[in-house]
């Protein structure tokens, strides 16, 4: 141990002095040595500082001048970039949190207590890491304390240099303990949007209160529908009316914690969209061009998200010019003179999400991303060290693909099949199952990059990862297998079935399955029965004909909720492709009671797609005709018995049903020319 070690380690031991001179000048000491030094607070993390004094914060006998010595400690070690989280989970495991609220409330001491409320900021930036120890520390008496602290303070007066910290720090700690739904509604019931909202709009409030302010309520609303409504309507949407206007503010910090609330609010439908997109969108991507750190380009993304009116806006006011141009700036950051990896990642990762976003919905914006030279900045990230920034890639490049024109032309020679490829054998699960979840676009039948990639020996790839420990991984490689077999070549289709399993597939079809594997599998089914009849025989064969029916009647018997619509339809059409292609197998269909009754109960869905699926499943066995030439349908006359064409004509009858379910059911009616006065035959015990 080196003797500077040594030295160090000697003040640590002092602290353990019963001599309150020595305790105190050793934290003084420390403190000193502590701040604004990375080296020092690993160090003396090493030195076990964090036990020691944890004690002196938790024992009753130390004295006020050593609290707040030893209170400045706790706030560098927790600001600490290389190891404040870690520090500030011990600190919170030894009880620290619930003695800085202890010396909040004890408010006698000034230092004391504006120590408390820096150090209790900085733990809390860690809040999520944190867990129970800051639950069980702070609530209900931290905000009890900092609201007091808040409602002390005179909006209606200039407010002194020190008063003002001391309100800042109180409201950055409520924004601080937002860090879950649960959290947001324990400080909400305090009373705190009022409070909040009273300096936010005092006419004196110095700009950074204003900031602080829009921070706290930008983490109470965050993604909470029912706190944006209350906040929305607070005096008479008022409150919406001061965030716009301080999106404008000349303050790059003011601007981005208006954009932030404007946003949430905007998502949750508590303000009018367009006035957001008229003033938060064009101010965010200003901050994106302008702005050091992630947190404007965090926003854009967020506000973008899953919104093709907001994002043609953000398009329009050059977010995807801006954001190609962020990840210009993070590579430079990574590969300068002074290169900062970890920095450098986090401005990468963040633009990829946030381009992502902005492109997932909107074509237009898709062309925009490839004209700025996405491809380039998206096939280098494949290759980076850093696992966040190789999945936002991805993600990115999902969307991108999204565009049929893209993955026909763009896509091809953009280079980036064989990157996304290698990912699949990434040793980050979230890695791979994003780089399979972006190879599903590009092997689409409309897509040239699906035979290279065959060729380039993704199918073993595909079968391994339907193994894979992590679910993700699983259901995005199914998903992938599932679009091969959309309008392949024979030989490349028996060598995906062959490789995949049919036993496999039909397996993960079962109910119970995984809902979302079970999806994929009972499409890939309907994909292999779709344009072969060995296929088929194929399905049957590995289970057996009454097996294959039960399971059949099973799928198709599941209800046209949200949660099974997807495994229904795929059902459907499953069964529709079985009676197409195989004429024996029809047969067989028109037999099985239960799975007839399926199919039959759904044509008359309220719900247009599997109304639709059914009715060509109807058709499709409808359309067999006798082989004595007269023309007429082998099973019309079971499907009769079913009541088909009394719901038909009662379907024809609704002048509200929609146009593309009215089609098919006029095409079903050809196979009943007397539906329209026909009476179907009683269902009751009739043997089919």
């Amino acid at each position: 141990m080196s003797t500077a070690s040594v030295t160090h380690g000697s003040y640590v031991q002092l602290l353990g002095s019963s001599d309150p001179d020595e305790v105190y000048g050793a934290l003084r000491t420390i403190k000193n040595n502590v701040i604004g030094s990375s080296t020092k607070k690993t160090l003396y993390m090493q030195l076990q500082i964090i036990p020691a004094v944890s004690a002196l914060l938790t024992a009753d006998s130390t004295s006020v001048a050593s609290r707040v010595q030893a209170t400045a400690i706790v706030g560098s070690l927790a600001r600490s970039r290389d190891s404040g989280a870690k520090a500030a989970a011990a600190l919170a495991s030894q009880g620290v949190v619930g003695a800085l609220v202890g010396q909040l409330a004890a408010n006698a001491d000034e230092k004391l207590v504006e120590a408390s409320e820096r150090a209790l900021n900085a733990l809390l930036e860690h809040g999520e890491m944190l867990g129970a120890a800051v639950a069980a520390a702070t609530e209900g008496a931290l905000v009890e304390q900092v609201l007091a602290i808040i409602g002390a303070a005179d909006t209606d007066a200039d407010l002194g240099i020190h008063s003002h910290a001391r309100v800042e720090l109180a409201v950055l700690i409520i924004g601080r303990l937002c860090v879950s739904e649960a959290r947001q509604y324990m400080v909400a019931n305090t009373g705190v949007i009022d409070a909040l909202v009273r300096l936010l709009l005092a006419p004196k409030a110095h700009f950074r209160l204003q900031a602080a302010t829009l921070r706290a309520l930008a983490a109470l609303s965050y993604e909470n529908a029912e706190i944006c409504t209350a906040l929305g309507a607070v005096r008479d949407g008022g409150v919406a009316a001061a965030v716009l206007r301080l999106a404008r503010a000349s303050d790059a910090t003011l601007r981005l914690h208006a954009c932030e609330v404007a946003a949430n609010l905007c998502r949750m439908r508590a303000v009018s969209s367009r006035d957001v997109q008229a003033v938060a969108v064009p101010a965010l991507v200003r901050l994106v061009r302008e702005a050091d750190g992630v947190a404007a380009v965090q926003a854009l993304g967020y506000l973008c998200h899953e919104d093709a009116d907001v994002q043609a806006v953000a398009r329009s006011a050059g977010a995807i010019d801006a954001l190609v141009g962020r990840l210009k700036t993070a590579w430079s950051i990574e590969e300068g003179d002074f290169g900062d990896a970890v920095r450098g990642a986090r401005e990468a990762k963040a633009a990829f999400l946030a381009l992502g976003t902005v492109v997932s919905t909107n074509e237009e914006c898709r062309r925009a991303a490839v004209d700025a030279g996405a491809f380039s900045h998206i096939v280098k990230a494949l290759g980076h060290r850093d696992a966040g920034v190789r999945a936002a890639a991805c993600l990115c490049a999902r969307y991108i693909v999204r565009s049929v024109a893209i993955c026909r032309t763009h896509a091809p020679e953009s280079g980036l099949l064989k990157p996304l490829l290698a990912l699949l054998h990434d040793s980050n699960a979230d890695v791979q199952a994003t780089a399979a979840a972006t190879l599903v676009n590009l092997l689409s039948d409309f897509s040239p990059l699906r035979v290279d990639a065959l060729k380039l020996g993704l199918l073993p790839t595909l079968v391994q990862l339907l193994e894979a420990s992590a679910a993700p991984v699983r259901r995005n490689a199914l998903w992938a297998v599932r679009n091969v077999l959309v309008k392949i070549d024979d030989d490349t289709r028996r060598e995906v079935v062959e490789g995949v399993g049919i036993d496999r597939l039909l397996s993960l079809s079962e109910p119970g399955a995984d809902p979302a594997m079970q999806e994929h599998a009972v499409g890939a089914l309907r994909n292999i029965a779709a344009e072969s009849t060995w296929g088929i025989d194929k399905v049957f064969a590995a289970r057996g004909v009454a097996r294959t029916l039960d399971l059949l009647a099973q799928l198709v018997s599941q209800s046209s909720a949200q949660s099974e619509r997807p495994v229904l339809v795929h059902s459907l059409y499953l069964v529709n492709n079985i009676a197409v292609r195989s004429d024996t197998r029809c047969c067989d269909i028109a037999g099985h009671r239960q799975l007839m009754s399926a199919v039959v109960s759904h044509i008359g869905s309220s719900v247009s797609e599997v109304a639709i699926a059914a009715l060509w499943c109807v058709s499709s066995i409808a359309s067999h005709q006798r082989d004595d030439g007269s023309g007429a349908s082998i099973h019309a006359s079971t499907l009769r018995r079913l009541g088909v064409a009394r719901t038909l004509t009662r379907l024809l009858s609704n002048q509200a049903l929609p146009l593309d379910v009215r089609d098919r059911v006029k095409s079903c009616q050809d196979y009943f020319p007397e539906s329209g006065s026909y009476q179907d035959d009683d269902d009751d015990d009739v043997a089919i």
